[in-house]
């Protein structure tokens, strides 16, 4: 019976989610940033996007405080 994989910490997603985001900025296509980090295209476009939310919630905080 196959062992389920443990959980990524959030600290990790956002950190992979980066990485990712970086290489498909740089022009990589989804396929070959799922061969460099062995991950399922799903897991890789979701870390990703994960990174994304995570900036524009912060960049949104940012500007919140701007205002104070």
């Amino acid at each position: 019976m196959a062992k389920a994989k443990k959980p990524m910490s959030r600290r990790t997603e956002l950190r992979l989610g980066r990485e990712i985001q970086e290489q498909y900025d740089r022009g990589a296509s989804w396929a070959a940033i799922t061969v460099d980090f062995d991950l399922p295209k799903y897991k890789v476009q979701r870390l990703a996007r994960i990174y994304r939310e995570d900036c524009d919630r912060r960049a949104h905080q940012n500007q919140l405080t701007l205002f104070d």
